[in-house]
């Protein structure tokens, strides 16, 4: 993406909300976050952003051409993964691992760019039919082509970032209060706490066993 740039990020925990604020901070004309969660929906229209609704049954392209006049973005985050479900009426309640990619297919202009920052595997046991369980995706690749994406898969670069990110946190670039939610617990409440987020609590928790944080607010 560049300076300008339409931006929509498919998922709204951490690792979509820390793309979301990166696409700000990157000059993003507007960043729009999608996700089925209503608080963490809420959380990032805290921080600025757009969101669209995947328990509605309007689509991704519908909803973001309610927010900018056309129904496309210039680049699209997958920050989801294998383990997205799909959206509208009662699939938003469905496991559907090719959901993500074809939203982006589907939504980003010709010759945009696409990141996928979200786990893939080679195998998921709990598939939801044996195409998913051997890592295998029914994509709609001929869009794909024809649109000639700018594609990037695998594990975010982190550590080519640190600098830059600690620096734009430090001078008030990027309030990571704000974009994740934290919250300080205890070594005895970390049990609840996984079961908390697993369930889509927009929280981001922070084990303490020895009390060492003394401003836990």
């Amino acid at each position: 993406m560049t300076t300008g740039s339409t931006v929509y990020i498919a998922g709204a925990g951490p690792v979509g909300r820390c793309a979301a604020e990166s696409a700000k901070l990157l000059g993003a004309s507007c960043v729009i976050v999608g996700d089925m969660n209503k608080e963490r929906l809420e959380l990032v229209k805290q921080a600025g952003m757009e969101t669209v609704d995947l328990t509605l049954d309007a689509s991704v392209a519908e909803q973001i051409e309610q927010i900018l006049g056309v129904p496309e973005v210039d680049a699209g985050v997958d920050a989801v993964g294998y383990e997205a479900h799909g959206h509208g009426d009662e699939d938003y309640k469905i496991e559907n691992p090719n959901a993500v990619i074809n939203d982006l297919f589907d939504v980003v202009r010709v010759s945009g760019g696409i990141g996928t920052p979200g786990i893939y595997t080679p195998s998921d046991p709990g598939g939801r039919d044996e195409n998913a369980k051997h890592g295998k995706l029914t994509v709609d690749w001929g869009k794909g082509w024809l649109k000639s994406f700018h594609i990037q898969t695998g594990m975010a670069p982190i550590g080519r970032y640190n600098y830059q990110i600690m620096q734009a946190i430090l001078r008030g670039r990027i309030s990571m209060k704000t974009i994740m939610n934290p919250q300080v617990i205890s070594l005895d409440e970390a049990p609840q706490a996984y079961k908390d987020f697993s369930d889509g609590s927009s929280k981001k928790f922070i084990i303490d066993p020895h009390g060492m944080i003394k401003n836990r607010s």
